[in-house]
């Protein structure tokens, strides 16, 4: 008899621990009316008396309606200062502190908030609608690893819970880790097909991951329920943007803006998008909803990046460089960078191959083979990958972050790390290749900051060709230093003091490949490739191998899609002058560029 009873003992435990105490208790009692002397049935109803005796008690249902119409009214300072002084007379009474939550949550007070959830969380451990509340405050006080193990605890007490899956892609998205958002927002999508905000991150998400047909198909369908969702218009103008359609993304933008004209996000797109002259009043209103204070940090950086433009737009310098250093500086200290960070990484790559690596073995693959365009970004990666994409025999890849992201993950101390794992990040890797293959034979693989990982890739890939930009550093910084980057991967680009030091940190490694590898690597000057387009065009299909198409001597004809800052030069024929556009703001940036070697 003694396994019956003890799963009747453990069931009853189970339903206690959970505040069902009367199940818990007939289940106690149930075991006690075969066996009386059994001491755990009786402890059990022991401990069940003594949290009845001590468990919080609610107000008087009036009380309680009170407090819950204060609220629902949204008269959220009233229903905080109600709630408590409820909780003077009835100290810890979960209806006073979940409501006195909420109000200080609407209010502004995170802290506040997040103190009474996490004292509820306490009190009711498996209730997951405390755990949800209190994941929502840490997202809100930046404590990101906090919020998704409460998320976590959700999705245990209730599996497949959407909202707390886009909470976790919530979280990840702002970490920086877009694959695992993407997985989570997918996750939430399926959970519940009609939850419109998990559906449009996952639009967002699949936008910024270069999915944008599966973006636009997720936003025509919100679209087709709400038609009037400005989010989704303003989403489905940055998909008409990645691929090229300015026409479409302004009329977009605009759509979303009739129905919320203050969304500053969107106003920032349209900027962004459109020339602007001066006068204009979408610039007048921008500076306005740059000051409101419910604004968070990420979305101030947005907008100031955004008057930067206008301004160099207008042709006003002063004020243009001002909101772009405002921006520059607001972000770098959001990233918390310091330029020893990759100081210190950089150290580590070269200890890591201080001498030219030998192949790691592989099957013999049958897929495409990949190209690699490497440099600073901004130094004519996108143009190069739109000049060779534009043979027959090459599929683009665009800014791959498989390898990157993988290489990033690897502890450079260790000297068996990237050897240990090398077998499973060549495999991820060859499989986004035939993602982007369609048949091609070459894939290109133009991730700027790949230049760090030339000693992995010739390890892995000791056949693929690397094609290495440079181009004058003044342009690069400059050009680096007013854009508003989609990812955190370049944290170094917000200080040009940092611009300059990371600059002399990839000319140190880059020269270092050269010493390991020579020839192998292919110098491209940006400036020379578009002063003799020819002659630069034929030397570099020669380097790649590749028999000489005539398409590659017209980039700008290229359809396929340039999803990068550059997109809208590269639909251009090659022309000169672009790194001459530092020269206006040169008083503002001479004592960063004095220190360029």
């Amino acid at each position: 008899m003694a396994g019956p009873i003890d799963k009747t003992l453990r069931a009853a435990k189970t339903h206690a621990k959970s505040g069902a105490y009367a199940e818990a208790e007939a289940l106690y009692r149930e075991v006690l009316a075969r066996f009386p002397g059994n001491k755990r049935a009786q402890a059990g109803l022991a401990e069940i008396a003594q949290s009845r005796a001590t468990r919080p008690m609610n107000p008087p249902r009036p009380v309680i309606d009170q407090l819950f119409g204060l609220k629902k009214s949204g008269r959220d300072r009233e229903a905080a200062e109600a709630a408590a002084r409820v909780l003077k007379q009835f100290p810890r009474a979960p209806v006073a502190m979940e409501v006195r939550a909420a109000a200080l949550s609407a209010l502004g007070d995170h802290e506040g908030a997040a103190a009474l959830y996490r004292e509820l969380v306490g009190m009711f451990p498996d209730a997951p609608d405390a755990h949800g509340s209190y994941g929502n405050e840490l997202m809100a006080l930046n404590r990101d690893d906090e919020a998704v193990a409460e998320f976590e605890r959700v999705l245990e007490l209730r599996p497949g819970d959407a909202v707390a899956l886009n909470n976790i892609g919530n979280a990840k998205r702002r970490a920086g880790e877009q694959q695992e958002s993407l997985e989570m927002y997918r996750a939430a999508h399926e959970a519940a097909p009609d939850f419109v905000e998990a559906e449009l991150n996952l639009a967002n998400v699949l936008v910024l991951s270069k999915k944008t047909q599966e973006a636009e198909r997720h936003l025509s369908e919100v679209l087709r329920k709400l038609p009037d969702n400005y989010r989704a218009l303003k989403t489905m103008g940055d998909v008409r943007h990645e691929h090229g359609d300015k026409p479409g993304a302004v009329d977009y933008y605009k759509r979303s803006l009739a129905i919320n004209p203050d969304d500053v996000e969107t106003i920032a797109s349209l900027i962004m998008t459109t020339r602007i002259s001066e006068g204009a009043p979408i610039v007048a209103r921008l500076e306005a909803l740059l000051e409101a204070p419910e604004h968070h940090d990420r979305l101030r950086v947005k907008l100031e990046f955004a008057l930067g433009k206008a301004y160099e737009d207008i042709g006003n310098t002063e004020k243009s460089f001002a909101f772009y250093a405002r921006g520059n500086a607001r972000r770098k200290n959001l990233l918390g960078y310091t330029i020893e960070q990759d100081e210190t990484l950089f150290a580590q790559i070269k200890q890591a191959f201080p001498t030219a690596p030998p192949a790691i073995p592989e099957v013999p693959q049958d897929g495409p083979a990949p190209i690699f365009i490497v440099g600073l970004p901004r130094s004519g990666t996108t143009l190069t990958e739109q000049i060779v994409s534009a043979h027959p025999m090459v599929a683009p890849g665009g800014e791959m972050t498989e390898l990157g992201g993988a290489m990033s993950r690897l502890d450079w101390t260790n000297s068996e790390d990237f050897r240990a794992k090398a077998d499973e990040i060549r495999a991820e890797y060859r499989e986004a290749l035939r993602a982007h293959a369609n048949g091609a034979p070459f894939v290109t693989d133009k991730m700027p900051l790949n230049f760090r990982w030339v000693g992995p890739i010739r390890a892995l890939f000791p056949d693929a060709k690397i094609v290495h930009l440079q181009r004058d550093p003044r342009a690069v910084i400059w050009s680096i230093y007013r854009l508003n980057f989609a990812s955190d991967g370049n944290a170094y680009a917000h200080s040009l003091d940092d611009l300059v030091d990371y600059r002399a940190l990839h000319q140190d490694l880059s020269a270092h490949w050269k010493t390991l590898f020579g020839e192998t690597i292919y110098d491209l000057n940006y400036e020379q490739l578009v002063e003799n387009p020819e002659t630069e065009i034929r030397a570099l299909i020669d380097y790649l191998e590749l028999p000489f198409d005539e398409a590659c001597l017209r980039p700008q004809d290229n359809k396929r899609i340039a999803r990068t800052a550059s997109r809208d030069q590269v639909v251009k024929p090659i022309y000169k002058g672009s790194s001459q556009a530092w020269e206006k703001y040169a008083p503002y940036l001479e004592s960063a560029f004095a220190k360029l070697d």
